[in-house]
């Protein structure tokens, strides 16, 4: 074939170019310590190092949601250690409150400490976190969780709890609904009522009580239930006042006194009911008072009539005067400690005997409630460290990966440019020499 000078000139400078382009190639290798440089140096390595790149943005990810996780559910056992060191503060005061040698005025100092108590609590059931959200309001962040004073409580949040993703299945709670921490502490049943009755009480029995209906219960709620029989020969009435947790009375209203059973009687204003049973019909001891069985003592005529209780055959099971208290408990321990406190400052019929005694049994209930979250918060803590460590595992593991895919061989490459580099040269060196030959030079 014929050659033609252009030709000569156009394949010397191609085989320039080429070399020089796989010289520029390789520095690029050497100097980025990336054997892929595009997707075209080897589609199969690249496609996986984005598979797996990707993989470890999102692991990436997951350890940053583990970190507010975790952060979360520190501050969340900071608050329920300080409600748990309220509860154990509230508890020994309660002890303190049951020395019979205590006066009025020291059960007042004690009632005003245990109100302060009340209002870290609250306050504590209120707490928002560093972006300014409610920890206890369920999914309702914005919205205060706990309303009320001594007078009474309410949730105003929701049953949820808001969540982070930590894993590829694992969504892990970060907040906590206030109910399951402050609102559900106890159940009501026949545990949560107890009847106290006065020191001074001369009679050999007192009424006993259990619960009849939980959804007619008043929550919250002192009965004083005061026998009157000036005449043991007559049967006696039994008077009772319904208070509140801050201690003031709740008068009965119309549609509640309508539906008593027969043999209730009340004044005018319902601030009070009174129930005097038949002697002859045992069935009439036993009383149902909102939602509440109440079982008077059977009172039979003592005997002899005259003689002192003590030597009586037949003894008063109830005496003229005898006093008697009933504490209805609420689910919700703010209300209890409340009620406590009121009821050390105001106290009834049983007084601070009664009261030391709801305390001790709600306190202990609320503590065991608050140590079962704190549990749960706490393995969810050990949770979210092995997640950690499992993520800053696989992060290694990836990076080993891509680096296996990626990573130039530096031996291999400084050779490989070192060969470049002659073949460039060479190639150089040749197109100079052939680029010098022509007739031309031969001529004189």
């Amino acid at each position: 074939m014929r050659i033609s000078t252009n030709m000569i000139y156009q394949k010397g400078v191609a085989a320039i170019q080429q070399q020089t382009s796989g010289l520029l190639n390789t520095q690029q290798q050497v100097s980025t310590g990336r054997r892929i440089l595009t997707p075209a140096d080897d589609p199969i390595a690249s496609a996986r190092a984005l598979e797996l790149g990707q993989s470890k943005a999102v692991n990436s990810q997951f350890a940053l949601n583990i970190g507010y996780a975790d952060d979360n559910m520190k501050l969340l056992e900071g608050k329920l250690m300080g409600v748990g060191d309220i509860l154990h503060y509230t508890r020994e005061r309660a002890v303190q409150a049951g020395n019979s040698t205590l006066s009025t005025a020291d059960l007042e100092s004690l009632a005003t400490d245990i109100k302060s108590q009340f209002e870290a609590m609250f306050a504590l059931a209120n707490s928002k976190d560093g972006q300014g959200d409610y920890i206890f309001s369920g999914y309702k962040a914005g919205t205060q969780p706990f309303s009320g004073n001594l007078s009474g409580v309410s949730y105003d949040g929701d049953q949820g709890g808001r969540t982070i993703q930590v894993s590829a299945s694992r969504f892990m709670p970060i907040s906590l609904p206030g109910s399951d921490v402050f609102d559900k502490t106890r159940i009501i049943d026949d545990s949560a009522i107890g009847l106290y009755p006065a020191a001074a009480n001369k009679g050999s029995e007192s009424p006993t009580v259990s619960l009849a209906d939980a959804t007619a219960v008043r929550q919250a709620t002192r009965y004083q239930i005061a026998f009157s029989q000036p005449d043991p020969a007559i049967a006696g009435t039994y008077t009772i006042e319904r208070w509140g947790q801050d201690g003031n009375a709740v008068p009965w209203t119309a549609d509640e006194l309508a539906a008593l059973p027969a043999g209730f009687s009340w004044p005018a204003d319902g601030s009070s009911v009174s129930y005097t049973p038949d002697p002859l019909d045992p069935a009439s001891y036993q009383v149902t008072l909102d939602g509440l069985n109440i079982d008077l003592p059977a009172d039979p005529v003592p005997d002899p009539i005259d003689a002192p209780q003590e030597v009586r055959q037949v003894k008063d099971e109830v005496t003229d005067g005898d006093r008697f208290e009933i504490y209805v408990a609420s689910t919700n321990m703010l209300d209890n400690l409340a009620m406590f406190a009121v009821a050390l400052e105001k106290p009834g019929a049983s007084r601070n005997t009664g009261a030391v005694a709801f305390a001790l049994d709600n306190l202990d209930a609320a503590q065991e409630n608050v140590l079962r979250v704190r549990a749960q918060i706490g393995s969810q803590m050990v949770e979210t460290e092995q997640l950690a460590n499992l993520g800053s595992d696989l992060n290694i593991q990836y990076a080993e990966a891509i680096s296996r895919l990626e990573d130039v061989d530096y031996a291999e490459a400084i050779s490989r440019l070192t060969q470049q580099q002659t073949y460039l040269q060479a190639a150089q060196q040749s197109f100079m020499r052939v680029t010098g030959l022509s007739l031309f030079n031969y001529l004189n």
